[in-house]
């Protein structure tokens, strides 16, 4: 109300000055508009007063910043799937980068980070093959703010990430394939293998058959042959004691053919009894058996 009562009295002397041929209304009418000033100025005063005894004290709250978090809706990453998520808030605020889990994305833990002194602040995420979005939030004397953001993955690491992937899967494919053909080469060399082991097996146990079965023939032709010459000697035994006994008692003069060690007699020098002999004597039949010799059995 002071300044209304300078802007009055200002007026007033503009219109003194321009009226100066009337001088004495001029100055009535300038005391006339002071006073009027004045009258203004005193309840401009009063109002002054009653409005500061209505007005409240500030409050210490009032003066407290408020809480503000200034930052991009959008980022992107760089060619090496680093996203720089920054921004600006109150100096020394704290404040915490939630991003959500994306597919074929190595999960994100939870960042916390405090702002400069500026007020500025910055989170990375790293390695980011796909779009994704995050909750930041800041907090400062008991005031929190949020924002949700997206981020954009770089089409050149995207790009680097998926030809990665498909070598890998070619890699592994190949891997399998590998190991498949080593599983079936293993699996036939086993096959061989048991095959031939089957097959001397088989072999063996058909040459053991067969050695037991020429043993066994073996071992019965030579008891045949056993028991034809056992029944020979058993016949040539019956013949010569028949021939004995139906000799005539002059053959007792009959020679016989005699060695100087020997059990038998002969009646051919030829005997195949007398092949052995250093030498063989003639003696008569009767003189030979008297000394309890035999007649050869090859004879």
């Amino acid at each position: 109300m002071i300044e209304l009562a300078f802007i009055c009295v200002f007026l007033g002397l503009l219109m003194l000055f321009a009226r100066k041929k009337s001088f004495k209304k001029g100055m009535s009418l300038f005391l006339a508009i002071g006073i009027i000033g004045i009258i203004l100025a005193g309840c401009g005063a009063s109002s002054d007063e009653l409005t500061k005894e209505d007005t409240p004290a500030t409050t210490q709250e009032d003066k407290t910043p408020k809480l503000i978090l200034n930052s991009e809706s959008t980022f992107e990453s760089d060619e090496n799937g680093t996203v720089t998520i920054s921004g600006k808030t109150l100096p020394d605020a704290a404040l915490t980068l939630v991003a959500s889990s994306q597919p074929d994305q190595t999960d994100q833990t939870d960042q916390t980070a405090t702002s400069d002194s500026n007020g500025n602040f910055s989170f990375e995420i790293t390695e980011v093959p796909n779009d994704g979005s995050a909750v930041l939030t800041t907090t400062w004397k008991g005031q929190n703010k949020s924002k949700d953001v997206t981020y954009q993955a770089n089409p050149t690491y995207k790009a680097k990430v998926a030809k990665i992937e498909q070598e890998k899967q070619v890699a592994e494919a190949k891997r399998v394939e590998a190991e498949k053909l080593e599983q079936a080469r293993i699996a036939e060399a086993q096959r061989v293998e048991a095959a031939r082991i089957a097959e001397e097996n088989k072999k063996a146990e058909e040459k053991r058959v067969a050695d037991q079965e020429a043993a066994a023939e073996k071992a019965r032709i030579a008891a045949a042959a056993q028991k034809e010459r056992e029944a020979a000697e058993q016949r040539e035994a019956a013949q010569r004691k028949q021939a004995e006994e139906q000799q005539p008692a002059d053959n007792q003069g009959e020679m016989v053919y005699v060695t100087a060690t020997g059990k038998r007699y002969h009646f051919d020098q030829n005997c195949h009894g007398l092949n052995n002999s250093n030498g063989e004597t003639q003696v008569t039949l009767s003189d030979a058996q008297s000394r309890g010799l035999t007649k050869c059995k090859f004879e």
